[in-house]
């Protein structure tokens, strides 16, 4: 059993290494997706309560953090990215 999970987790790093290798591209990819099932679910619940906005109150506030995760975790990036860039050319950004 283990070598299938073995495998399986060998392929799916293969299959993602083209991403993988560049940060911004997998953090951008990964934000798309968790707002593009975030929205999908929203219109699930609506779609599943009819009249009744409560179910999908509760389900916007609930899955609301997973969203701010992945929007930080883009913006942590590339601010590391940038701080990185002005150190290795002498930029500070302070004005004195």
């Amino acid at each position: 059993m283990k070598a299938i999970f073995r495998s399986v987790v060998e392929v799916v790093e293969k299959s993602l290494a083209p991403v993988t290798a560049h940060p911004l591209l997998a953090r951008s990819l990964g934000l798309i997706l968790t707002v593009a099932l975030y929205a999908g679910g929203i219109a699930a619940v609506l779609a599943v309560s009819g009249e009744a906005r409560i179910p999908a109150l509760l389900f916007g506030v609930y899955f609301l953090p997973a969203v701010l995760r992945a929007w930080l975790q883009l913006y942590w990036l590339v601010r590391d990215d940038l701080r990185g860039w002005r150190r290795r050319h002498g930029r500070t950004g302070k004005a004195f």
